[in-house]
């Protein structure tokens, strides 16, 4: 038997493509980390196609908030206050704790890590995982990635984002490890701002992860409708011609040349059985 709260659900949805005005529309205010629109330009691409696909003419603000920790946005987000709605790293916790959108924003490629260097690091004659678990991962305070590779048995060096790169050059760590869709712009930056370091072409770490859209839980409607439009934009084939077509993921996907490198996979311990069961076609396969 189909239950009450599932039916209310349904009809919400149905309501909104059945009932909404073009002039209604809701404001979603989204928390962007470090408040760096260049590095996260696709993921924010992606969500205004999912408001372009909800029914209604929505609006979306960037709340740039630099030097906030992570741990910070997530508490703003659980009490409501200045933004209602964030991406971040999956996590069974975040969950739990907020409206979770079950569709990887890109598609898994955060969780093809590749690494930063230094200049005179070269992982050229790594041939097994054990060789690489040699050498210190730089990964930051709060990332579901550092409980990954901690878990995985690699040694980790935790810290803030901001200090990764300083920390990175001053050699307090090996590899600072990146998905191939941020390594690029992200070293980029760092050129920019003084520092000579690289990117390995001869390694990668795999695990099924990625970025997710977090709604407060008193936010209901506004989760249904970003849920709604992201979901129409896969049926209309918005979403993958955006995905083949965007200049950072082209850029990545051509560049990191993932089918030349050495791939060790090793599993994720954070997912729930819902996160293990998001359909196959939400996720990007080499």
């Amino acid at each position: 038997m189909v239950g009450k709260q599932h039916l209310t659900r349904l009809f919400f949805i149905a309501s909104l493509f059945l009932f909404a005005s073009p002039v209604w529309g809701e404001t979603f205010k989204l928390g962007i980390l470090h408040g760096d629109q260049d590095v996260f330009a696709y993921e924010i691409s992606v969500i205004k196609l999912g408001l372009a696909n909800a029914p209604g003419n929505h609006k979306l603000e960037l709340v740039l908030l630099k030097n906030t920790a992570q741990k910070r946005f997530l508490n703003l987000l659980e009490h409501g206050e200045r933004i209602n709605l964030f991406f971040t790293g999956y996590s069974r916790e975040r969950e739990e704790q907020f409206l979770q959108i079950d569709i990887p924003l890109t598609r898994g490629l955060l969780g093809h890590r590749i690494f930063i260097t230094r200049q005179d690091t070269s992982l050229k004659n790594i041939e097994s995982l054990a060789d690489l678990k040699k050498l210190w991962i730089g990964s930051g305070i709060g990332w579901p990635d550092t409980e990954i590779f901690k878990h995985a048995g690699f040694h980790v060096i935790q810290a803030s984002y901001e200090n990764l790169w300083r920390m990175l050059a001053f050699k307090r760590y090996d590899l600072f490890n990146r998905g191939i869709n941020e390594a690029y712009v992200e070293l980029e930056q760092q050129r920019k701002a003084g520092y000579d370091f690289a990117i390995d072409p001869y390694l990668s770490v795999t695990y099924p992860f990625d970025y997710f859209i977090y709604v407060n839980r008193r936010s209901e409607d506004l989760y249904h409708i970003l849920k709604a439009g992201l979901e129409q934009a896969y049926k209309n084939g918005q979403f993958m011609e955006h995905f083949i077509n965007h200049p950072t993921i082209a850029h990545a996907l051509k560049i990191s040349k993932m089918a030349e490198r050495r791939t060790f996979r090793i599993p994720n311990p954070l997912l729930s059985p819902r996160a293990q069961a998001i359909p196959d076609q939400y996720w990007h396969k080499f």
